[in-house]
């Protein structure tokens, strides 16, 4: 009787953009799976410690992106301060308040945060701005 199969021995590793594949007899595979799981976890070793003294190296940055709102809250609070809602004034009219007082205004993203903080401060009822909206134009103003 003839025997078709053959008997053979293989491991793969993968780790990340590394891959081992190997194929042979049963001593040899061990053999090449050791040697190669303990150069795979010394090179992991070797990435952490760099990691971990890239952290010590630098100084811990802010991950968020985007505007910061607490620019504008303080800018705002600046114009009212200073009597600008004295008169009625229009979003485009406090946009151009805020550029004078280079903030930065020219993104859709820093108008929102802008229009959300104005929206804001109208809703209290002891609050000194009012606010209404009028054919899709807010006005803001001070009594």
């Amino acid at each position: 009787m003839i025997s078709l199969s053959e008997v053979k021995h293989r491991f793969r590793i993968k780790n990340e953009e590394i891959e081992i594949e190997y194929e042979g007899s049963l001593k040899e595979v061990n053999e090449r799976y050791k040697s190669a799981f303990e150069w795979l976890t010394s090179r992991q070793a070797g990435k952490k410690q760099k990691k971990k003294e890239l952290k010590e190296g630098k100084e811990k940055k802010d991950k968020r992106g985007g505007i910061r709102k607490t620019i504008y809250g303080d800018k705002i609070t600046e114009l009212v301060d200073e009597g600008f809602f004295k008169k009625r004034k229009s979003f485009e009219e406090v946009i151009k308040g805020l550029d004078e007082k280079d903030v930065p205004t020219k993104d859709a993203k820093a108008r929102n945060a802008i229009l959300t903080n104005l929206r804001r401060r109208i809703k209290s009822k002891s609050a000194k701005l009012k606010g209404t909206t009028e054919e899709d134009i807010w006005y803001f103003w001070t009594d």
